[in-house]
């Protein structure tokens, strides 16, 4: 009894339990069967306790059959369990069950509208970083936060916005901000590229840069012990207040293999009041559940394993372009872009043996976590970047990563072209089957109409914002047909318009780009038929309507 209650043996027990609970505070663990971290933990800290018990058991001159072999004994099942649990869940021993966890649904691509080039979202997450990270000045202790690299495309209240969290700058500004918490959140219009930091009547307590009970993914452990969880999003319900969406996963091969994602924890960022729900019972104004590396994963399996594990030859195996990412090439491998179904992942599908084209695309929208796959052949994205940029070569601009667009039924990619300060400097459009019919122009609508032009089609069916004719007198409207004899164009309010005169006719017309995209055609000699209302200066009229 003497050598039982000696003092190494009691600090040893009060070591390992400190240990057992430090390390569960720091790296929480999933009390769950179905989590490696679980075995992990036990591993570390039987280690810990085996290294204790013999140094105690060797200060008491005991045997060791009370500490030092039971802490061996939990050692060694832990090391067989992680091994045993790594052997059954590994790909090499269930390709055809990882082949199966997802189905790709295939689409055909006449289901995709018509694009709307008065929304198409022209900031990448590059260009949202640069507008988004000025904002912080607005802050009265901006050196405190740091704005996240984050930026996922949402559609809040009908318009595409680019989204990212304020987090804080460590630990030590987290000491000196905790008590005020996180104002606010970046906003950064998609289509604009206005930046905006938006401030917040009740601050964000709970986020992944808070410390102690407010980190948020202690905040979950705390709430829900035995859950594995996957990645948080930062998003913001309809009247701008934010949460935080966090993914639940769930084992379906072996003991942890196979993580599939099947419900989410929506957390307040202000309260920190959590609810879980299903897929189909999310609210509408989530965007991003499901984890982008979450679904390429899943589409990667399918692909991969369509012929077993030990498929040598890669018979039939197709690649995504995220599966060649290289971010330090600048090659991002995917782009977000808003669809008939909301907002959705574009990557391209590529034969393994064939890199250079694609055998179609692939929308997965990380909302429903359905994936589509839509059969088109033609040149890979990387192509269409080095022919659009090859058209600016002379000022070296960069492309980005291009989405995919419907133009009048005609697959397409549309690119940004920036120049080495990161601003956007042209436009460009590319059609897929045929990359040598590469566009650019300095606005969007400029370079759609040149690449209707190339391709031999007109803009009647493009859809365009109409023009606002709320301020205009319909019973005023009149019409003329007549030539172009003075033409030029002025940039007003980010809107493209044409001014230009009549032959024998003394009135300054002013068309809006939004009348008709064509206009980028008009030139001195021009017959054209045009409807018009006077404005407020002397002799210059307002066209609602041209053809020619």
């Amino acid at each position: 009894m003497k050598n039982l209650l000696s003092i190494p043996r009691i600090v040893a027990l009060a070591t390992i339990i400190l240990a057992g609970l430090l390390i569960n505070y720091l790296f929480l663990p999933a009390w769950s069967f179905n989590s490696g971290g679980l075995y992990a933990y036990i591993f570390v800290v039987g280690c810990i306790a085996l290294f204790c018990s013999i140094i105690a058991d060797a200060e008491s001159h005991y045997d060791g059959r009370l500490f030092t072999i039971p802490s061996g004994i939990v050692v060694g099942i832990s090391i067989v369990a992680i091994i045993v649990g790594t052997c059954n869940s590994v790909q090499i021993f269930h390709a055809r069950q990882y082949q199966a966890l997802i189905e790709i649904e295939e689409g055909n691509f006449s289901e995709i509208a018509n694009s709307n080039i008065n929304n198409l979202a022209v900031v990448d997450v590059d260009t949202a970083e640069r507008l988004g990270d000025r904002t912080l000045a607005g802050l009265s202790n901006p050196s405190w936060y740091d704005v996240d690299n984050e930026y996922n495309l949402i559609l809040y209240n009908g318009t595409q916005y680019r989204i990212s969290p304020i987090n804080y700058g460590g630990f030590f500004k987290y000491t000196k901000a905790s008590s005020a918490g996180i104002p606010g959140y970046v906003l950064v219009n998609a289509v604009t590229q206005e930046a905006q930091l938006v401030t917040l009547d009740n601050p964000i307590k709970y986020s992944p840069s808070a410390f102690f009970n407010y980190d948020l993914r202690r905040h979950l452990r705390n709430q829900y012990p035995s859950y594995v969880f996957g990645k948080s999003f930062f998003e913001i319900d309809d009247n701008g207040n934010p949460y935080w969406i966090t993914s639940v996963k769930t084992a379906n091969i072996g003991f942890w293999g196979g993580k599939t994602e099947n419900s989410f924890i929506i957390t307040d960022a202000c309260t920190g009041e959590s609810q879980e729900y299903t897929v189909s019972d999310l609210p509408n104004w989530v965007d991003h559940a499901f984890d982008l590396d979450y679904l390429m994963d899943m589409v990667y399996y399918n692909y991969e394993y369509i012929n077993g594990f030990f498929n040598f030859s890669a018979t039939g195996v197709n690649r995504t372009s995220y599966y060649y990412k290289d971010d330090e090439e600048g090659f991002t491998g995917y782009n977000t872009t808003l669809s008939s179904g909301g907002i959705v992942f574009y990557t391209g599908v590529t034969p393994a043996n064939a890199a250079e084209s694609i055998v179609g695309f692939i929308l997965a929208n990380p909302r429903t976590g359905v994936i589509k796959f839509y059969p088109c052949t033609g040149a890979e994205e990387s192509s269409a970047q080095a022919a659009a940029q090859g058209l600016v070569q002379n000022l070296g601009y960069v492309a980005t990563f291009p989405t995919i667009v419907n133009i009048e039924g005609l697959p397409t990619y549309f690119m940004v072209l920036k120049d080495n300060a990161g601003l956007i400097q042209r436009y460009a459009f590319s059609n897929v089957e045929n990359y040598s019919l590469t566009v650019q122009a300095p606005t969007v609508e400029e370079a759609l109409a040149l690449y209707l032009q190339e391709v031999g089609l007109s803009s009647n069916s493009i859809e365009t914002d109409d023009v606002d004719t709320n301020d205009i007198d319909t019973s005023q409207v009149q019409s003329t047909t007549g030539t172009i004899t003075f033409l030029v164009t002025a940039e007003i309010d980010g809107d493209t318009y044409f001014y230009f005169t009549l032959a024998e006719d003394s009135n300054l017309y002013m068309s809006s780009i939004k009348n008709s995209n064509r206009q980028v055609l008009l030139q001195i000699g021009t017959t054209v038929t045009i409807e018009f209302a006077p404005t407020a200066e002397e002799n210059t009229q307002e066209v609602v309507k041209i053809t020619f």
